[in-house]
């Protein structure tokens, strides 16, 4: 226990962040908020979300979360979805470059292997994606869920779950301009225009933006600076009809267009002296194109509220490597994943805030296909190529209900369940003419589960919200088509879970404080060995996660806030055999086990502000057996800008120490391991007009 503590600093941290909170609220707690007779008073905004399907305030909601609003991503200068991840308490961002094809969230310790379904649920307006590693573009604000959502989210939400909201058309009119230039060739450009359609029952709202970069890695033999260019554009266009306070009815498209480099692999050994070299023969690519479409409808009765949302997604990611990291010839690597899907959402919930229990109750649908088709070619090694192409069917059908049941003026009982179906089919081809094989195979698998939620909310003061909740979690399986022939269909894997925490705000409503505590267990664990082309993907591990997360936010004057946020967890394999080593203790992969975060924003008065944020994270090990790690690493990043009439100018500069760090590493085979190195230091100014 001492050893543990010892080399636990962010521990240390969250306790004193603790202890800090408490002294500063514990006068307060028995009065209510908003009494200040301070004639100056100032406030935190109060920030409502949609977390749970139905609005309410942030700190009423019995959840841990972590709320991000579209402000603080543009005072922040946050620009892609590894920003938020680094504010998050006990959530992490793996990912193979820009836009990468590889791209996936841990969160309190549990991470999904490669070729496994992610553990958590990625919304974007209520949308299932795929696609993680997007770019953010007019963003009303990004809710981060911690623990099972699998009640009201269903499918693969069992660490959590994200959902990103962009803004919607408001019936006045708005036009916004902005561009930036910074080092590396960096250039974007977005404009946002909204307005009424006629009349006020019309309105739209379209967002779009364009960004070019060199990149940041140079290839050595022929010093070529763009290797890992990019060319990326994004638009979004949204149409509401909202004639009264009964209908609401948005109809949105949303399209990413990626055309990146990917020549950003190199040996670890090499990596942290000189991070953003390379030596690769050829230059590879990373493009990406998503395009969606869906139509949101909501009918507001007195006794209800009906939402419906239909949805058809297709996310198509092409990616070439080389892998081997050399001047050589050896391996390359081309993968194909295409998704095209189609989600079917209808819910009935009380009103928003009404009296006596709150409840919600819906069906939900989801058809999905995917292609996936992967190329290793090793002729430079005089094993040719082998290949596999995987076709896969998704079919998800789920009845879910939540009630929260007042017990007491104080007092409310939580229950919720879902009942969940799935149905796959893949069709797999795989093909190595230099190891004779040739083969087809096509599997049927069935995955379905009963998810309950159970808890109490307790209110004794109307600043101070109180909680325990138990979940159950699960994720399904699936088709390996790496995996070697007889061994590639993996069972579902699922999670136990056990929460409680506080949120409380101090009477002047300038100090807010967030806490939880949770206990993990899981079951049927899905665990794999990849080196390569070489897959094992397995049930074979369990593991259990333990920990604390802990944020505030202080109003300290009129012009400063202050926000910290910080997590801790104890994840580790309690069983897992892997290949006759006994990894009982080891952490799993891609998971720091303590990431915290502070920030400072400080209003000037005379329109110029500045910000300062610092993100940071424990070791990250890239192997189940904990040789090969990632040590601590933080990055700092600071924006300077002034406001006038209607005009922005800001200075930015992101990893302000230059931090070297790695984003993704894995064996390339023999034990040596190759990884892509973190963006270094950049540095921009950023002008916006409004009119």
């Amino acid at each position: 226990m001492s050893n543990t503590l010892l080399h636990s600093a962010p521990l240390h941290f969250c306790m004193g962040l603790l202890l800090g909170s408490s002294i500063a609220v514990a006068p307060a707690f028995g009065d209510e908020p908003g009494t200040t007779d301070e004639p100056d008073a100032v406030a935190l905004p109060s920030i409502t979300v949609t977390a749970e399907k139905t609005s309410a305030m942030e700190q009423d909601v019995p959840a841990s979360m972590t709320v991000v609003t579209g402000d603080t991503l543009e005072r922040s200068g946050a620009e892609e979805m590894i920003d938020v991840v680094r504010q998050v308490p006990n959530m992490y961002m793996t990912k193979a470059g820009q836009h990468a094809s590889v791209a996936f969230f841990s969160m309190r310790g549990i991470a999904p292997f490669m070729e496994a379904e992610q553990p958590i649920g990625f919304f974007v307006d209520g949308v299932h994606y795929r696609n993680v590693d997007l770019e953010l573009l007019d963003i009303e604000r990004v809710e981060v869920l911690r623990g099972p959502q699998s009640v009201l989210y269903g499918r693969n939400t069992e660490a959590g779950a994200v959902n990103v909201i962009t803004r919607d058309p408001e019936p006045f009119r708005e036009a916004t301009l902005s561009a930036d230039i910074g080092n590396y060739e960096r250039r974007t450009a977005s404009v946002i225009l909204g307005g009424p359609l006629g009349s006020n029952d019309w309105s739209y709202r379209l967002a779009a933006r364009g960004l070019v970069s060199d990149g940041y890695f140079t290839r050595v033999p022929d010093g070529r600076d763009n290797v890992d260019e990019a060319r990326d554009y994004n638009a979004r266009f949204k149409l509401r009809w909202n004639p009264d306070d009964t209908w609401d009815l948005i109809a949105t498209y949303d399209g990413q267009r990626y055309r990146d480099r990917s020549t950003n692999i190199a040996p670890l050994s090499q990596l942290y002296a000189h991070p953003h070299d390379v030596y690769s023969d050829y230059v590879g690519d990373n493009d990406s194109d998503v395009h969606s479409g869906n139509v949101r409808a909501i009918y507001r009765a007195p006794e209800f509220t009906l939402t419906s949302i239909s949805a058809y997604t297709n996310e198509d990611k092409t990616s070439t490597y080389d892998v081997d990291a050399s001047a050589f010839d050896l391996l390359r690597l081309t993968t194909d994943v295409r998704y095209s899907r189609y989600s079917q959402e209808l819910r009935l919930s009380s009103p928003d805030r009404a009296g006596g229990p709150r409840w919600l109750a819906g069906f939900y649908y989801f058809n999905q296909t995917e292609h996936n088709e992967f190329a290793m070619d090793m002729g430079g090694m005089g094993y040719g190529v082998q290949s596999a192409q995987t076709k896969t069917r998704t079919r998800n059908l789920a009845a879910f209900g939540q009630v929260t049941w007042p017990l007491t003026e104080r007092l409310s009982l939580i229950t919720g369940l879902r009942y969940d179906h799935e149905r796959k089919s893949a069709d797999n081809h795989q093909i190595w003419t230099a190891m004779g094989v040739d083969f087809v195979d096509n599997r049927d698998m069935t995955f379905k589960a009963w998810l309950p939620k159970l808890g109490l909310e307790y209110k004794p003061l109307p600043n101070l919200l109180t909680y325990a909740i138990f979940s159950k979690g699960y994720k399904a399986g699936g088709y390996n088509n790496l995996a070697d022939r007889g061994s590639e269909v993996y069972d579902a894997e699922y999670t136990t879970n056990y929460e409680i925490g506080l949120k409380h705000t101090s009477t002047d409503e300038r100090l807010q404080t967030r806490l939880s505590l949770f206990y993990i267990q899981w079951t049927d664990q899905q665990v794999e060995e990849l080196i390569l082309t070489e897959s094992n993907l397995t049930n074979a591990g369990e593991s259990v996660s333990r920990g604390i997360e802990l944020e505030t936010a202080w109003q300290a004057t009129r012009s400063l806030l202050l926000k910290a946020g910080g997590g801790w967890n104890d994840a580790h394999f309690v069983d897992y055999d892997y290949g006759g080593q006994d990894l009982s203790g080891k952490r799993p992969p891609n998971a720091p086990g303590y990431t915290y975060s502070l920030s400072a924003d400080y209003e000037f008065g005379n329109g110029a502000y500045a910000h300062a944020g610092w993100q940071a994270n424990g070791p990250v090990y890239f192997d189940s057996p904990n040789t090969q790690k990632q040590t601590d690493y933080g990055l700092l990043n600071l924006t300077v800008g002034y406001q006038f009439d209607r005009y922005e100018a800001a200075l930015w500069i992101r990893n302000a120490l230059d931090e070297t760090y790695v984003t993704r590493a894995f064996d390339i085979g023999g034990g040596t391991y190759a990884g892509i190195a973190g963006d270094p230091r950049t540095y921009g100014l950023t002008l916006t007009a409004l009119w």
